[in-house]
Parts: structure tokens; sequence; C-alpha cells
């Protein structure tokens, strides 16, 4: 009796720990244009502002790794030049970045299922923070393959960051510009690396999980429906998307990457990258979560449901890196080339742009163009 109390008791702690996790929504993909040009693009919701900085670093820029003791952890200087979407005034925690080679690393939420391994003397002398193995892959990778080969030089270590009263449990979604993509994700303590043909992440549960739940969905086809006919009486569409019914409209991450692997399995492959980028664009656009949609659980560090903060579009073959924030649906673009030329030796940040949910961006007055 005792041991069936004591299992309910545990049970019921980790139901708590499980609802009470922060939430987050992000969704990420990519789009190849007939030109071979791949650019690849994500949304970033959080239930708290991030205050995000889009930041630039020259090649010797040093970092060094954080660790769940405060010794420091890998020590290394960036081989490649790359810029990056920070969280906070943390120039060295990169969420969404793309470097000089053309590889982009982006990070995602993955409560619930990230296991990091122990923090021993040996993990520590290569260990990184989760939101620091982007910087790393971005700071010493060239490909895919680079990825691949090199990721057993680094351990992800379970650093608590203090501005997000939390440890962040992430997963990275990595694409070079030969289209490659892998989703890698700390499984057991290891980071496991899978190959990623569909170019689509979003959060919780594994990566695996995901592809198989599309079997779910074979289905679905964005073509018209014929008429059909039964007994005497002939039933046709109400209209355009019949062919889609069924597909998950609401905002759970398996909902999400069943709606964005159709949806980038059928959108018509852009002429060029700078058609891609506006069609990766309005592709993300379909993944806002608006103000309000959805609840953070009880007791959390959320005051405020999920919103889409900001979303970001990198041209690989061009080196562009693009953005709008919720404040400011504007897109904005940096030359990765020529911004890191200009920083030389030292690394210089950009506010992304207004954020906050009581943001609101102002129209371009145009009635002076009117004739």
């Amino acid at each position: 009796m005792h041991q069936t109390r004591l299992c309910l008791l545990i049970s019921l702690i980790f139901l708590c720990i499980l609802v009470n996790r922060t939430t987050s929504g992000c969704t990420g993909t990519a789009l190849v244009a007939k030109n071979g040009a791949v650019v690849v693009g994500r949304t970033l919701e959080f239930g708290m502002p991030l205050n995000s900085h889009l930041v630039v670093h020259p090649p010797g820029t040093p970092f060094v790794g954080q660790t769940p003791n405060d010794v420091p952890g890998l020590a290394f200087s960036a081989v490649y030049g790359f810029a990056g979407i920070t969280v906070s005034d943390e120039w060295s925690l990169i969420v969404d970045g793309t470097n000089e080679k053309g590889l982009n690393a982006a990070v995602f939420y993955f409560p619930g299922y990230a296991q990091f391994p122990p923090a021993t003397p040996a993990n520590c002398r290569r260990g990184v923070s989760p939101l620091q193995l982007s910087t790393w892959i971005l700071a010493n990778c060239a490909t895919v393959a680079d990825v691949k080969q090199k990721i057993d030089q680094v351990a992800v270590l379970s650093v608590y960051l203090k501005f997000m009263q939390m440890v962040p449990e992430m997963h990275y979604k990595i694409q070079d510009a030969s289209g490659a993509c892998v989703t890698i994700e700390p499984i057991d303590g290891v980071l496991k690396v899978y190959d990623n043909p569909l170019r689509v992440v979003t959060n919780a549960p594994g990566f695996p999980w995901h592809i198989t739940h599309l079997s779910n969905f074979l289905n679905l086809s964005p073509a018209y429906p014929k008429n059909k006919t039964i007994g005497q009486d002939t039933f046709a569409p109400f209209g355009l998307g019949g062919g889609l019914v069924g597909l998950p409209g609401d905002f759970t991450p398996p909902s999400r990457f069943v709606r964005m692997a159709i949806f980038t399995q059928n959108y018509p492959r852009p002429t060029n990258s700078t058609d891609a980028v506006g069609s990766t664009f309005h592709l993300l656009n379909n993944f806002d979560i608006p103000r309000g949609s959805n609840q953070p659980p009880p007791n959390t560090a959320e005051a405020e449901s999920e919103y889409t903060s900001w979303t970001s579009v990198s041209d690989l073959q061009n080196l562009q890196i693009h953005w709008k924030t919720f404040g400011d649906p504007r897109s904005k673009m940096i030359d990765l080339k020529q911004a890191i030329a200009n920083a030389k030796d030292q690394s210089k940040r950009l506010f992304l742009g207004p954020q906050k949910p009581e943001a609101s961006g102002a129209s371009l007055d145009v009635t002076s163009q009117l004739k």
C-alpha cells in the first residue's frame, strides 16, 4: 500500500511538472527555388518578450561555453563569420543564424523530451548551453556534412537561464545552401542527428514521431474534389480547399508540423531566391499565433498567451537575412557579407524591432501618391 501511494505521488509530481512547463509554438521550413537557391524561415513564439537583437560575429570572435556549475565550458573562436538573432542581451545565445558559408542553424523549443548528459568535468570542458549549440555550429561548420562529422566534439548541458527562469529544452534544425537538412535532438544525453528531407520542424514530441504521424494524412490533396453521386443526388464541393478537409488547423506542434509539411510539398517552386524569400514569408504567415488564442499553463512564468514575436527568413544563396517583428510587419534585411566586412574584428548588434505584446506597427501613409 505504501509503495502504491508513493508511485501515485511521484506520478502526480511528474504530471504537475509537465503541465507547468512553459510552451512555445515555433515553426520552421524551407523552400528550394528552380535555380537551386535555398531559403529557410521560421517563426518565434514565446510567452514573454525575448528582446531579440540581430548580432554579427566576424571570424575570430571568441566564445566560452556556459555550464551548470558556472565553470568555463568549451572555448572556441569563430572560423566563419555569422549573424544571428539572440534572446535578450546574451550575444552568444543564437536562436536563428546564418554563416558566411550559407549554413543556417535554428533553435526550437522541445519541452519534456530534451535529455542532457550529466555535468561531469569531461563534459564541462566541451560544454555549451542549449542556446549556444547553434553558435558553435555556425562558428565552426560550413555544411550539414560538417555538422555530422563534428557534432561529437561538443556537449549540450542543462544550463539554467535566469532571465527565462528555466533550463531551455531545445532541439535544432540545420540547413545548408545545397538543400541538405538535419534535425538534432538531445535524447538520453546524446545528440541524435536525423536527416530531414521535409525541411520542417516544430516542437515536441521527437522528430521521428512527427514523421510517423504524417501517415495519418495520406488522403489529403490540394486537388479540387470531384462531384459524387449517391442515389439520385449529386453532391459537389462548397468551394476551394475541399481536398484538404481534415487538415489540422490548431496550433499544437503535431498539427503545425503536418500543416507545414503539406504546404511546402505542394507549394509551386519559386523561380529564384527573391521569389523564394517572399514565398517563405507568405507560408509562415499561416503560422502566426494570434494573441489570446492559447493560454499558458497555470503557475508558469508566462503572463501572456503566446504570440508570434518575430519571423525570420534567410537566403542561403545570396547570404541575406530578412525579418519582421510583431510591432513592425515590414520586412528588413542585412547583407551578411557586407555586415561581416563592416564588423571587422568586433561583434555588432542591431535591435530587431518592437516585439512586445502591446507593440503596434504604423502603416505607411501613401495618400499623396493618389493620382
